[in-house]
């Protein structure tokens, strides 16, 4: 299918960004799509048309995209939820575990902070909240597993770290807590939509659709799977989950929102998610061969890649700023170099980003790489 699908062409002009700039931050937010104002205008036109007549039109879009975001996820969708954003169903996650003195949660220690700080819980309840230190990108996931012990309730972790790019082993992981009776709570921001999930041992994921989904703010998806229901109890209630209903979804979602993702993921399976997860490890793979070529390591291991490369710099807002000024935009965060390609770049714009990156780093000096 990759080769029938008019990448350079057709699908790049669905993305008219900046004209002759190179965007190269989609882990930050992704691109809006020709598609989506006529979709986010079609809800406001039902409401002024219909008022809350047009309510059975939401419900019916809601479920829809329900079914849409379920394939996606390989999940069944009555696991499947829509809530706020990343950190709503990860502190949904922390506040529904039944929580006991002595009881632990496992988080890494340079994680985002909405993987840790809901975890404080355990803390409140009498347990504690294991701050792991990482070391090495590759042996991240080894690392988590070392701390899980039978007193561990919960092991927080994001499936793509947003600082360095290194995706962890979530069946490792899962499997992992499955031996001493935690569950497996993944925050998937910066996974889904840029590679294929599998959620065969997690319990929780959840991702908002600003980034590689491309949906913009305020809706994210959720997946509760069965052992979730098991060993968590639903910590907020409403007119969707009435006891003793075991679902987590308890009111309704980001209507609004619920209208632009829809058609999104419409137009994203029309081009084929195993296409587009297989372009962005392509252009993925150039990016970290430009930063090869460019005399720089790139911090993220090679086969732990997904959508990120990540550069440990010591002048790394100096480079930034020096490809602004070159049409390039990318972002640093907390010392590196952070370049994510979607699939609607292309190759000559990687092309460009390495000569723009070879001027950039003559401009600052060269490359002052952090040990």
């Amino acid at each position: 299918m990759t080769n029938t699908i008019d990448w350079e062409g057709a699908v790049k002009a669905d993305f008219p960004y900046r004209k002759n700039r190179i965007y190269l931050n989609s882990a930050g937010a992704g691109l809006a799509w020709s598609g989506q104002p006529a979709a986010a205008a079609h809800y406001y036109t039902e409401l002024a048309e219909l008022g809350s007549d047009a309510q059975p039109l939401w419900v019916q879009r809601a479920e829809a995209t329900r079914e849409r975001a379920a394939r996606l996820l390989h999940a069944d969708a009555a696991d499947v939820l829509f809530l706020r954003n990343t950190s709503d169903v990860i502190n949904l996650a922390a506040n529904s575990v039944r929580w006991q003195p002595g009881d632990e949660a496992v988080v890494a220690a340079d994680d985002f902070p909405s993987v840790i700080w809901p975890w404080q819980l355990a803390e409140a309840h009498g347990g504690k909240v294991v701050r792991v230190p990482i070391e090495d990108e590759a042996q991240r996931t080894e690392r988590l597993i070392e701390h899980l012990t039978p007193r561990t309730r919960a092991l927080a972790v994001t499936h793509v770290n947003a600082v360095t790019g290194t995706r962890v082993d979530l069946e490792r992981l899962g499997r992992a807590c499955r031996e001493v009776g935690a569950v497996l709570v993944v925050d998937g921001i910066e996974a889904l939509g840029a590679v294929d999930v599998d959620l065969s041992y997690v319990d929780v994921y959840g991702a908002a659709v600003f980034k590689w989904l491309l949906s913009g703010f305020g809706t994210s998806i959720a997946y509760f799977g069965q052992r979730a229901r098991e060993l968590l109890s639903p910590a907020f209630r409403g007119y969707r989950n009435v006891p003793p209903s075991t679902n987590f979804e308890y009111s309704d979602p980001n209507y609004p929102g619920i209208y632009v993702l829809g058609p999104t993921l419409e137009y994203l399976e029309t081009l084929g998610w195993g296409a587009i997860h297989h372009r962005v490890a392509d252009l993925t793979q150039q990016v970290a061969d430009v930063v090869a070529d460019a005399g720089l390591r790139a911090e993220t291991p090679p086969q732990s890649r997904a959508g990120i490369v990540s550069v440990r710099m010591s002048n790394a807002d100096d480079v930034v700023a020096e490809l602004q000024q070159r049409g390039v935009d990318l972002v640093q965060r907390v010392g590196r170099l952070r370049i994510s390609p979607h699939f609607y770049n292309t190759a000559e714009e990687i092309e460009r980003f390495a000569a723009a990156l070879t001027d950039s780093l003559d401009a600052v000096g060269g490359a002052r790489q952090a040990g």
